[in-house]
């Protein structure tokens, strides 16, 4: 029985591990220039912060902040990963063909 609870708990600690260090989670939004601000201190260099209005592919939305080195283009969608308590890892402009449809059903289209 120890044996089988050990087992469980090792399986539910990589799962944890995995969903917080190693497997990011994919967002899109579309670029709001009103949407972008000064960053603050201690932000590696990066001038800029953006807030933006993102959804999954399975619909569900949420505001991801997030710091760049230059001004993104004005209408533009993303493809942003997270990871749990890091957030926003990386981020790329894509087409509107691109985008899940779940997601398309939350994000502005005419870009």
């Amino acid at each position: 029985m120890a044996l089988v609870v050990l087992g469980v708990l090792a399986g539910a600690l990589w799962w944890g591990y995995d969903r917080v260090f190693m497997s990011p989670e994919v967002w899109y939004a579309q670029v709001d220039a009103s949407c972008l601000t000064k960053a603050n201190e201690n932000n590696n260099d990066f001038p800029y912060h953006y807030d933006l209005l993102a959804a999954n592919e399975e619909g569900r939305e949420e505001t991801l902040g997030f710091d760049v080195k230059r001004e993104l283009r004005d209408g533009a969608y993303l493809r942003l990963e997270t990871l749990m308590l890091r957030g926003v890892i990386s981020w790329e402009e894509v087409s509107w063909e691109e985008i899940p449809a779940g997601a398309q059903e939350h994000l502005p289209h005419g870009a």
